[in-house]
């Protein structure tokens, strides 16, 4: 095969993969913003806001200082608030999980004083760990939109970068003469432009 059509067959494959390129990338920046707006759009209205720095304690400033006073509607807050809510979840039941603190209320009698108070805590584990979990189901989702919205900006790029290379192909073959590659009659190998 001779220098041109190779040239020709290359840019051309290269052409194709650009434009694949730049759909698929166009699709994920399209996908990655979405998620990002959606998960804004579902958290805004919640209006969850971070305490004011003096009102938190050392320990929580040290865990979500940073987020003082701001409302939660991006993925990294929302992890950073689920983080502040598991730190009071904490102090509820000497550190116990709904589960266990469910499970030790149920071991108890109905008319049993303690159950009362154990059945209150267990509403306030469910409650605190269910909004964790929505909190940090709205991180993970924020999360791989923006891998998504990244890797199109990238595949965007590369497309960019390859059709200008698949354009300086073809015109290199446009300037590159055909040449035909023969055996001469001693064994040697010749070449002619056509």
């Amino acid at each position: 095969m001779d220098r041109k059509n190779w040239d020709q067959i290359v840019s051309g494959a290269g052409t194709v993969v650009a434009a694949v390129l730049v759909v698929l990338g166009a699709m994920a920046i399209y996908g990655g913003s979405f998620g990002r707006d959606n998960v804004r759009d579902r958290l805004a209205p919640q209006n969850i806001v971070f305490p004011p720095a003096d009102a938190m304690t050392p320990e929580e400033r040290a865990e979500v200082g940073e987020y003082a006073g701001e409302k939660v509607d991006t993925g990294a807050e929302a992890e950073a608030y689920s983080r502040y809510i598991g730190g009071h979840l904490t102090g509820i039941n000497e550190g116990k999980t709904y589960s266990e603190t469910s499970a030790e209320a149920r071991a108890l009698e109905e008319d049993d004083p303690a159950r009362a108070e154990l059945d209150a805590k267990v509403q306030t584990l469910f409650r605190g760990e269910t909004l964790r979990s929505i909190l940090l189901n709205a991180y993970g989702w924020w999360t791989v939109a923006t891998i998504t919205l990244w890797a199109g900006v990238a595949a965007v790029a590369a497309g960019i970068v390859l059709g200008i290379l698949a354009v300086l192909g073809f015109r290199h073959a446009a300037n590159v003469d055909r040449v035909t590659v023969y055996r001469t009659r001693d064994g040697s190998y010749a070449t002619t432009s056509v």
